[in-house]
């Protein structure tokens, strides 16, 4: 009797499949038999979420045969290729733990560090956009502060340029029109949703960023001129075009400023701004934190980070409450999944990519 075993590393587009000749007499029939369902799922999956078909057969596999490697093998290779990172360093280091001498463990503690930084990535990318209560939108990726709407009707460049410059959000006074750049980097065709003006006049037609950020047209001014003209990026279709300065027919100003903590700026007359940006300056605050990803923290900061007593609740319903040190768990607090599952204890220094996989 033999076992089979998914015979490369991470591959999205591509997987090839070998056969590892092990002896595996005690191992029981019923499991082998879903191991042989995972490998045909793999071979007829095309795009990432089919290998979820392979993930649930393999499962079964491990479960009857818990200490079967080459169970955790395949499910922490074709999790990699479902995209599910952090679930695949799990079962890739329970691989390790059954046969910590194995001839590839060198290649999968390799894999293990490749995937550590790709879940980075991946949630990085995630949580670019922070929106703040203060109606802004931090780009993570830019450091750039942006207005987390536009001004909400025609305008033309040179009124623009008078509006984002008198514009106070947050309490700050050095907002302006964005350059070329600047504006072009918040289009991501991979986001999408209607401006109003879609809904206005019935049209077929989405934008092109983070929800968190509001569109009411299609069109937003830079500040970049050529003569009488004027640069305009269009967030339906990432391109760009020259503009009469005097035009502005479904153009929008959307306005930008530098987020550093050291060129903080706020209005002064503002009781509620004052004090929250003096607060904001010193390191310490409370606040809320809204992630593009759905995800959302309530409780103490220290320059920008979690430290203190807070609650970090994820999209999927899963939550922590208790203290942070540094943006990540400590082991006062309680994490709960939204299954109804709780861990108290062991969170010290884990971050909730590391964390949330327990809850499955």
């Amino acid at each position: 009797m033999y076992r089979r075993r998914i015979g490369c590393l991470t591959g999205v587009l591509v997987l090839l499949v070998c056969v590892s000749v092990t002896l595996a007499d005690t191992v029981s029939e019923e499991a082998q038999r879903y191991m042989a369902r995972g490998m045909a799922a793999i071979e007829m999956a095309k795009t990432p979420k089919d290998y979820e078909r392979a993930v649930r057969e393999f499962e079964q596999a491990a479960k009857l045969e818990p200490n079967w490697p080459d169970a955790y093998f395949n499910l922490g290779s074709v999790q990699a290729k479902a995209g599910n990172y952090g679930e695949a360093m799990r079962h890739y280091k329970r691989y390790l733990e059954l046969v910590p001498n194995a001839p590839d463990a060198a290649n999968v503690r390799a894999e293990i560090y490749k995937l550590e930084y790709r879940a980075e990535e991946e949630k990085r990318v995630k949580n670019r956009f922070i929106a703040y209560i203060n109606d802004t939108v931090l780009d993570t990726k830019t450091d750039l502060m942006w207005a987390a709407k536009d001004n909400g009707s025609n305008i033309n460049w040179q009124a623009a340029k008078t509006y984002c410059e008198n514009y106070r959000g947050g309490g700050y006074t050095d907002w302006r029109l964005p350059t070329l750049d600047e504006l072009g980097g918040l289009y991501d065709a991979g986001k999408s949703y209607k401006p109003d003006l879609a809904y206005d006049l019935h049209l077929d037609v989405v934008v092109h960023l983070t929800e968190l950020i509001h569109l009411t047209s299609t069109w937003v001014w830079t500040s970049e001129t050529r003569g009488p003209d004027a640069v305009t990026v269009g967030f339906f279709s990432g391109r760009y075009k020259l503009d009469p300065q005097s035009g502005g027919l479904a153009t929008r100003a959307l306005p930008v400023r530098s987020a550093k903590i050291e060129d903080n700026n706020p209005l002064p007359g503002s009781a509620a701004a004052a004090s929250f940006f003096a607060a904001y300056k010193t390191g310490s605050y409370k606040g809320v934190r809204n992630y593009e990803n759905g995800d959302k923290y309530e409780g103490d900061f220290t320059n920008r980070q979690f430290n203190g007593k807070g609650t970090y609740t994820y999209a999927n319903g899963d939550k922590y409450i208790g203290e942070f040190v540094d943006g990540k768990f400590t082991s006062k607090g309680t994490f709960t999944c939204g299954n109804g599952k709780q861990f108290t204890g062991n969170l010290e220094n884990k971050v909730p990519l590391d964390f949330a996989i327990r809850c499955n």
